[in-house]
């Protein structure tokens, strides 16, 4: 979950994604000094779709201007990927003392990353010939003034050693979805790129659920076949033997594939999309329940309500009712 700060836009301004897990990495994403925190949403979004996506949420999200300082231990940059969000309009100018603050962060921080106007940091703090860096066509005249170094033209985004780059916020996404693929895949990665339209190859966006059994199957091409299959046939299920001929294999082979790689059976997977389904049409449209439980193959509300309870630890009406109150889902 996502909570903003109300706070005035001279103060420090700050976006957090709580979380408790050891195995957290930690993202920060600095502004320029006065900017409110909703320029940080669009990336932050990209991370709080990858802890929606994965059970563990790795990533907790700060979003702050550089008047802020949220630690004097040098080693709490050490910790973090550091995102510097600049727009493509203006360059990002410092303070001297902002300027102490960001060549700090560059030497110490796990990785950094600057994103549009940022890259003239590097200019502000001496250390444009250190890296190369990807380069908006409007900063093209001052960067070559400046000897900012690209690696090639027309380069949307570029890594070199702990500096990564981008020339804009939505070139940012690509190269953040490559970093995300660093730290836990490249399935991940392009999972993630799915669930949010961001994938190259223009795949079909999936589920959550379908997602999940993508990721503990690590590839497995029986079980993306089964999982297309199943989703493709929600509101008139196909029984287990049926899923099976269409594939190809015996019932207990498949049966058996699914509990090895999953963890799971075929049988409790498929009810799992189908009340995945329910959901999603309880929440986003007007159907009826009654229509809502043919559309999903229950048979009669008692059933959904009951596959629903255990799934989301609340009924059908419950979930609705909230959502067409204006109050915000609850998180799955």
């Amino acid at each position: 979950m996502t909570y903003f700060a109300s706070v005035p836009q001279a103060e420090s301004t700050v976006v957090a994604f709580p979380r408790t897990d050891r195995r957290t990495l930690d993202v920060d994403i600095i502004l320029p000094t006065g900017t409110p925190a909703s320029a940080g949403r669009i990336v932050a979004d990209l991370f709080d779709a990858c802890n929606d996506l994965l059970n563990d949420a790795p990533y907790r999200v700060s979003v702050r201007d550089l008047s802020a300082q949220p630690a004097q231990d040098s080693r709490y940059w050490s910790r973090r990927t550091v995102i510097f969000l600049g727009d493509i309009h203006a360059r990002w100018t410092l303070t001297p003392d902002e300027r102490n603050r960001v060549h700090q962060i560059l030497r110490l921080a796990n990785r950094s990353v600057l994103v549009g106007s940022a890259i003239f940091l590097l200019c502000e703090t001496g250390m444009q010939e250190r890296h190369t860096v990807s380069i908006h066509p409007n900063f093209a005249a001052a960067a070559a003034e400046e000897s900012l170094c690209e690696p090639a033209a027309g380069v949307h985004y570029a890594v070199s050693g702990t500096v990564c780059s981008a020339i804009s916020s939505f070139a940012a996404l690509r190269l953040l979805l490559e970093l995300i693929g660093k730290d836990h895949g490249q399935f991940v990665a392009g999972a993630l790129g799915d669930y949010v339209g961001l994938s190259a190859h223009g795949a079909k966006p999936q589920s959550k659920v379908s997602l999940e059994l993508r990721q503990k199957a690590g590839g497995d091409q029986l079980i993306d076949h089964t999982i297309e299959l199943m989703s493709d046939n929600i509101e008139e299920p196909l029984k287990i033997g049926e899923l099976a001929e269409k594939l190809g294999v015996s019932t207990r082979k498949l049966q058996r594939r699914f509990l090895e790689r999953t963890g799971t059976g075929p049988l409790t997977a498929y009810r799992a999309l189908r009340v995945e389904r329910a959901r999603q049409l309880l929440v986003h449209t007007s159907l009826s329940l009654s229509e809502v439980v043919v559309a999903t193959g229950f048979g009669t509300c008692s059933n959904l309500a009951r596959w629903f309870r255990r799934e989301y630890g609340e009924t059908p009406q419950a979930a609705r009712q909230r959502a067409f109150s204006g109050r915000s889902v609850r998180p799955v």
